[in-house]
């Protein structure tokens, strides 16, 4: 029966999973280096081996959580939350949904902070303008464009990757003699135990994330296919973190103190076709990642009120008003303030909260629910 099973798993399904996990990953807030900068690099040498950390806490929460929500049916991450913290979910299942819409809250101010950035790097604007001007275009594209974007999101996460590779190579190719001196010297800031701690704290949030791949579970029929699943979008993940922080490592320490690291990097090559390629790039990223947490967030909370305001529409424009106006008040931090300060404080909630539940209690739901089943 086993072997049976092994021959009758869907190789594109399980592909087509981690790829989708993959373009979730590695969007926007990735592609900049920030988080990079911020969980890793910081630390120096240590950043070696902390993507590696980082990545194996989200592969083991990733493969829990999907074959979690196959088992049991459940294809939306507030059903996944009920259904694992059961008997308790009145009291953790919000909790989740708090951390995991605070996630949302802090993707978007991190868009408006990040394109403000770009747009005030590449053409000189002060910053704030340039901030009021994505959130004026964002608002704009979420009433006509959104579809659009997001249909096109997928090809624009490929072409995205394919840039970051090519910077990546270019830069460490260029500057490599200072990726030597930082290993060989082992030039580090901070402890051990901090940098370790620093790459679990950025498995964390992304942990909190993964609650938006919880659809993908219902393409998947077996569990050989969670595993195998799960270990394609480790390798994918792992290898881009990986190549993105050692690239970032070779213009260790001065790269730990730039809003956008990749792009000081790419600025530093002199080649003006792949600096414009990559800010392109990287604007039209910012743009479907606001679109998609907005639309994650609205769709969530466009329900209550419904009494006092029973026109549908009036209330997204409401919400989606006070959702864009407290993002922009969030984005006057900084890129680089939002990814270490926000994302950092939902990391360390994301431990308790999420990891810990997930790789204890999920478990052992799975194997009771195996048990049961015969699987």
């Amino acid at each position: 029966m086993e072997k049976k099973r092994k021959t009758n798993i869907n190789w594109g399904i399980c592909f087509s999973v981690a790829s989708a996990w993959f373009g979730t990953h590695c969007g926007s807030g990735f592609a900049t280096g920030a988080q990079g900068v911020s969980f890793w690099t910081s630390y120096g040498a240590y950043a070696l081996f902390l993507p590696v950390i980082s990545v194996v806490i989200m592969a083991l929460v990733a493969y829990v959580q999907w074959e979690f929500c196959r088992q049991n049916h459940t294809y939306d991450y507030r059903s996944y939350a009920n259904k694992l913290f059961s008997p308790y979910d009145k009291i953790f299942a919000p909790i989740y949904e708090i951390l995991f819409i605070t996630i949302m809250v802090m993707g978007v101010s991190s868009v408006f902070a990040g394109a403000g950035q770009l747009i005030s790097d590449l053409f000189g604007f002060p910053y704030e303008p340039s901030v009021i001007a994505v959130m004026i275009l964002v608002v704009l594209l979420n009433m006509f464009g959104s579809k659009v974007l997001v249909a096109a999101s997928s090809v624009l996460s490929v072409i995205l990757i394919v840039v970051i590779v090519v910077v990546c190579g270019i830069c460490m190719k260029q500057n490599s003699g200072q990726f030597i001196t930082v290993v060989s010297e082992w030039k580090t800031e901070g402890t051990l135990g901090q940098a370790i701690f620093s790459g679990i704290l950025y498995g964390s949030f992304q942990c909190i994330i993964l609650g938006a791949t919880t659809n993908l579970s219902g393409e998947i029929a077996t569990e050989e296919e969670t595993k195998i699943a799960s270990v394609f979008g480790l390798l994918m993940n792992g290898a881009m973190m990986v190549v993105l922080t050692y690239m970032l490592l070779c213009y260790y320490p001065d790269i730990n103190h730039e809003q956008l690291p990749v792009l000081a990097a790419v600025s530093q090559l002199h080649i003006p076709s792949l600096e414009i390629v990559y800010s392109i790039m990287v604007f039209l990223a910012f743009m479907t990642t606001a679109i998609t947490c907005i639309g994650a967030i609205l769709k969530r909370v466009e329900g209550f009120g419904e009494k006092k305001l029973p026109n549908i529409t009036a209330r997204r424009a409401l919400y989606s008003s006070l959702l864009i106006l407290i993002c922009f008040g969030i984005a006057q931090f900084g890129l680089l303030a939002i990814v270490k300060k926000g994302y950092t404080a939902v990391g360390y909630l994301g431990i308790p909260f999420v990891i810990l539940p997930t790789l204890f209690v999920g478990i052992k739901k799975i194997r009771k629910k195996s048990e049961e089943s015969g699987e």
